[in-house]
């Protein structure tokens, strides 16, 4: 009798390891996948860019190459593979500099790639960033950018062909000083450009540029230097994490010349009540707020700056959610500090109030989405 009350108990454990195995080895596999394009934070991959990069899943082979059936069926020929632009090896070429030309040269888009090339297709970006020269670029896949408030994106271009640097990116930055400079990383190396032209002797690796910082970083927020706050930068990583870097304090300087102004659809009068009324609702709040924040990592390599402790996204930035997908910082010469501040999960954007670290989502009119904002999308 007490055989038979055990039975059934072994046999649901059985069955829920069954289970468990079953949709572990769904996400590891191709089957139904092959049509899929590129998507951040997958275990493994199936579009067709897979293979350059090492992130195949082990059954891409059987479920998406095409294989020669010459043999069992004359008549029926494999179609040929479109011509794909080598995305490796362009990016570290030393002593090679690659200027951003415009947006009027945009390259034809591949009919298998339309989705991939389609930035209001609904998928979140993999970096958003604003040059010195005023002009606000988004980056994804392979392809990058250039946006403009009065009429849609412009044609996609290759991020390898232009910028001269692999692709998919993690994320990118522009540093919010007189001197404006780019970075893109990449795994564990970085890149940075001067006036849209990649400076010599890059890559380098984050670790020694950084103070130390590692991980998968997914977008990065910079924040320039004012009155007694040095300039910054914010590192979102995997997992919910976000870390702050801390440049080394320079002499104050008047930047020459004029930040070029900006006026994207964000800075409407709909959105600039609610901005207002958002700046007004924190102000009455900040004395509530109490985050503690982690002291300086001591690092070997602080000739430029130093690291802090890494901290739950949530926790520092009260009002953010567990995944941060990219960040920007919008030159607005009606701030204080010169800047707006803005991160993005998915589809929802936030607006960020540096001084109090809190976050609100941002509102949008009836039926338009974060792609009919910010991308102006038609």
């Amino acid at each position: 009798m007490e055989w038979k009350m055990k039975l059934p108990i072994h046999l649901l454990l059985l069955l829920s390891v069954f289970l468990i195995q079953q949709v572990s080895s769904q996400e590891l596999s191709c089957k139904g996948r092959c049509s899929e394009s590129f998507e951040r934070g997958r275990e493994c991959d199936c579009d067709s860019q897979c293979k350059k990069y090492g992130k195949c899943c082990p059954d891409y082979d059987d479920f998406c190459e095409v294989k020669d059936n010459k043999k069992e069926n004359p008549k029926k020929k494999p179609a040929p593979e479109p011509p794909v632009v080598d995305e490796a090896g362009s990016g570290l070429d030393e002593g090679a500099d690659f200027t951003v030309r415009g947006s009027d040269q945009g390259i034809g888009v591949n009919p298998m790639l339309s989705d991939e090339t389609n930035l209001c297709n609904g998928r979140s970006v993999d970096g958003l960033t604003t040059l010195a020269n005023g002009t606000l670029v988004a980056f994804r896949g392979h392809y990058f950018w250039m946006l403009n408030p009065l009429s849609p994106p412009s044609p996609p271009r290759r991020i390898t062909e232009v910028w001269g640097i692999p692709s998919p990116i993690d994320t990118v930055f522009t540093r919010c000083n007189c001197d404006g400079k780019t970075f893109f990383f990449k795994g564990s190396q970085y890149w940075r450009f001067t006036n849209d032209v990649k400076d010599p002797g890059y890559p380098k690796q984050i670790v020694k540029g950084f103070g130390g910082l590692n991980g998968k970083i997914l977008a990065a927020l910079s924040i320039p230097k004012y009155k007694e706050r040095p300039e910054s930068v914010y590192f979102f990583k995997r997992g919910g994490r976000v870390q702050k870097y801390t440049y080394k304090q320079e002499p104050n300087r008047q930047c020459p010349g004029r930040r070029p102004a900006l006026n994207y659809p964000v800075y409407g009068e709909t959105t600039q009540v609610r901005r207002l009324r958002f700046e007004r609702a924190i102000g009455s709040q900040t004395h509530t707020i109490s985050i503690q924040y982690s002291r300086p990592v001591r690092v070997l390599y602080q000739d430029k700056g130093f690291l802090h402790n890494e901290a739950q996204t949530s926790t520092l930035w009260r009002g953010l959610p567990h995944l941060v997908t990219s960040a920007i910082s919008l030159p607005n010469i009606r701030k204080p500090d010169g800047y707006d501040y803005y991160a993005f999960s998915r589809d929802q954007a936030y607006n960020l109030n540096v001084p109090s670290r809190t976050a609100r989502a941002v509102t949008t009119p009836s039926g338009k989405t974060l792609s009919n904002v910010w991308y102006n999308c038609p």
